[in-house]
């Protein structure tokens, strides 16, 4: 009934959206690269353009993110059965 609500949501690259706004966007993909990537946006900023770094280093939900919160839900009272 409900299936597609809230779901297969993807999103965006913001380092993208940067780009096609004309300003400086960097993606970091590696924890090691942030401090670099930060301080090349900080000779760039000075110059006067703006940047937007995104950085997506987890691949992974961190603590204090509850497991449970992926599966389906149980439903205890019969009026809400239906919903899936």
């Amino acid at each position: 009934m409900y299936d597609d609500v809230g779901s297969n949501l993807e999103n965006p690259s913001f380092a993208g959206i940067a780009r096609e706004m004309r300003a400086e966007g960097v993606t970091v993909d590696q924890l090691g690269d942030v401090g670099h990537a930060l301080k090349q946006d900080c000779e760039v900023q000075k110059r006067g353009k703006t940047t937007m770094t995104e950085v997506s280093v987890a691949r992974e939900p961190g603590d204090p993110f509850r497991r449970d919160a992926l599966s389906t839900p149980v439903r205890h009272l019969d009026k809400y059965k239906d919903y899936v």
